[in-house]
């Protein structure tokens, strides 16, 4: 089973005294020195105050007013309850500095389900001074039935912090807590809580990842003017690729030049997986516009990814000339390199990227599979680290990671990592199974037994690629 298990890593690219809400269990943290955390928090706030806007101009509002402050001081704030006249809902509370009365000291913001249900709520608080950041940030997420009442709480770099469930298991009262301390460790008996029927009751019907919820706008349709204040992104979808293929169809008809229009539509068809029409648009815009470097890296991963590697190492090795700063253009003709065979080429390609842009998570996650391959697991876990550190989300890096660990022996961590892993995709077999052989070196052979039996009955997992050539 450890032959099996050791090749299931090279699938990774072989596939390639502040006041807090009441319901809030995390704790405040320092403001951080990182730029990006500093701008992704103050981003996070930002949308929140437009979520509380949003909510506030589609219902008839009552408000609650009172004042507040600290110890040994005058008062500080101005709390503001916003509640639904009609549903009697708290929708959000906002606490507004005397002193700088359009100034938000924290501000928490409450969505319901059609039902009435609280289904999810978001936190921002500030410190009074030093504002360069909110001190703490949270979000929570809510389930509740007849007998069970949890909830999930994370922070807005997306860490989950705190799990609560509290009510009846088939008639006998439970409780189940856990918080960070017990996510990292994880311990046996941790394991055992997370893998019971009473934490499944408690928890599988709420996210355990949160994905695109770390923009509390998700899912919220806005006006112009909200949606310019909230800086919001739109997302690619398949449907608006489809769309977006066909207006490029028909303005393609009455354009005299239309080589960007070509690799536009290129770049829609390879993002929908339909490589042969993403190649040939890409094709037709070369033809019409050699000049257009972004063509020549666009047809080099599409023929990557339908196995003609001479021809896709030929394309990038172009986009490269001209582009010889460009991390994720020696990423993909690293990973290509790799699946046509050519290891040293690929390492030296790799090692490239990432000295080019030292937050290329792709980058290092293959590296760290070429590490692993040749048996240095301490250089690879060096590498999958970093892919966690830049991003969290990036499933192949933290099976990676996890399977790394359970060949040295680490299981316990292993364990850990794998359920993450399984958090941001759980159905995935391959991570399963490492679930399971994680489990019977931990001595759960029961547990494991029961996870493996699941796995076996699943596909073999698909695959996502990044495509931007963007640094």
């Amino acid at each position: 089973m450890k032959i099996t298990i050791i090749a299931m890593i090279f699938l990774g690219w072989a596939i390639l005294s502040l006041p807090v809400a009441a319901n809030a269990a995390g704790s405040t943290v320092p403001m951080s020195h990182n730029q990006v955390e500093v701008d992704s928090w103050n981003l996070f706030a930002q949308r929140l105050y437009v979520l509380h806007q949003h909510q506030i101009a589609q219902r008839q509002i009552l408000q609650e007013e009172s004042k507040g402050g600290y110890s040994g001081g005058k008062d500080f704030y101005r709390e503001v309850k916003y509640i639904d006249k009609k549903t009697k809902n708290l929708l959000s509370r906002i606490l507004w500095e005397i002193d700088n009365p359009e100034q938000i000291h924290e501000i928490e913001v409450f969505v319901y389900d059609k039902n009435g249900k609280l289904k999810r709520d978001y936190l921002a608080a500030f410190f009074p001074e030093q504002r360069n950041a909110p001190i703490q940030t949270l979000i929570n997420f809510h389930y509740q039935n007849d007998e069970l009442k949890s909830f999930r709480q994370f922070d807005a770099s997306g860490d989950k912090i705190y799990e609560l469930c509290e009510g009846k298991f088939f008639g006998e009262p439970m409780t189940i807590s856990l918080d960070d301390n017990d996510f990292a460790v994880s311990s046996i008996e941790t394991v055992r809580t997370m893998e019971s029927q009473e934490y499944l009751a408690c928890f599988n019907n709420t996210i355990a990842v949160l994905g695109d919820y770390l923009n509390p706008l998700f899912n919220v349709t806005l006006t112009s003017d909200l949606m310019k204040k909230a800086e919001v992104l739109e997302h690619d979808t398949p449907d608006s690729m489809e769309q977006n293929i066909k207006q490029l169809s028909k303005a393609i008809k009455h354009t005299k030049e239309p080589s960007n229009l070509y690799y536009k539509r290129g770049v829609s068809y390879q993002k929908l997986q339909i490589f042969d029409k993403a190649i040939d648009d890409f094709d037709k815009a070369i033809k019409l516009k050699d000049s257009l470097d972004e063509a020549y890296f666009g047809r080099g991963v599409s023929y990557s990814r339908i196995r003609q590697f001479d021809k896709a190492i030929t394309d990038l090795t172009t986009y490269i000339k001209r582009q010889p700063k460009n991390s994720m253009a020696f990423t993909k003709r690293g990973i290509t390199r790799i699946w046509a065979g050519k290891y040293d080429l690929a390492e030296k390609d790799l090692i490239t990227a990432i000295q080019l842009d030292t937050e290329n998570a792709e980058a290092h996650d293959d590296l760290g599979v070429m590490y692993a391959r040749k048996g240095n697991y301490t250089k690879a876990i060096e590498q999958f680290k970093k892919v966690v550190d830049i991003d969290p989300s990036y499933k192949k890096g933290i099976h990676n990671l996890a399977m790394t660990r359970y060949i040295m022996g680490e299981y316990q961590a292993s364990f850990v990592d794998i359920n993450k892993a399984l958090a941001l995709k759980p159905n995935d077999k391959n991570s399963l199974l490492l679930k399971a052989e994680i489990m019977f070196k931990l001595g759960m052979k029961k547990e494991a037994e029961t996870i493996r039996d699941r796995a076996e009955f699943l596909p073999e997992g698909g695959w996502q690629e990044k495509f931007s050539s963007q640094e």
